[in-house]
């Protein structure tokens, strides 16, 4: 038998309450978002016990988090259903984007464009875009909640899975 044996690299507080929500950039796999019952957005370098940064903001529980592909933009998405949208090189946040009317609990950006999704217990999925300050599409397919979202790798389509027990492409 192969047995593998896995260790804690690390263990640290990330927030003062509830960690709801978490991501690894895939560019590098070196840094890490959390999201917090506590409002707050933390930024962590794999590795090291302290936060990079807080990124501030949020005036509800932080549901969702998401890197885009080159780890410049981190978007969150909280209870009150607003998305926030920083850039980590000016270390502010670029755009509060609302439209959803109950929580926003998944975030994705699209892996090579300028856009991202966000999936809400209001039953909508919706498409924004960076640049253009606002909602580009909503889709309205789901009869519950939608809880998960991710783009595809090639970008072509959004995959949303909701609380009517539905996955829709």
């Amino acid at each position: 038998t192969n047995t593998k044996r896995a260790y804690k690299l690390q263990e640290f507080v990330a927030h003062a309450s509830n960690v709801n929500c978490l991501k690894i950039g895939r560019k590098t796999s070196r840094v890490l978002v959390t999201g917090g019952e506590d409002h707050k957005v933390n930024l962590w370098a794999i590795g090291k016990p302290n936060s990079i940064s807080s990124l501030p903001g949020h005036t509800s529980a932080v549901e969702s988090v998401a890197f885009d592909s080159t780890e410049v933009f981190v978007a969150a998405g909280a209870a009150s259903g607003t998305v926030k949208l920083w850039d980590l090189e000016e270390a502010k946040i670029v755009r509060t984007l609302t439209g959803h009317r109950s929580n926003c609990m998944s975030v994705d950006f699209h892996p090579f464009g300028e856009f991202f999704a966000s999936g809400s217990l209001d039953t909508n999925l919706k498409i924004w875009d960076i640049r253009r300050k606002g909602c580009i599409h909503t889709y309205k397919g789901h009869t519950r909640g939608v809880n998960a979202i991710r783009f595809t790798p090639d970008g072509r389509w959004v995959v949303s899975g909701g609380e009517d027990s539905a996955v829709k492409v």
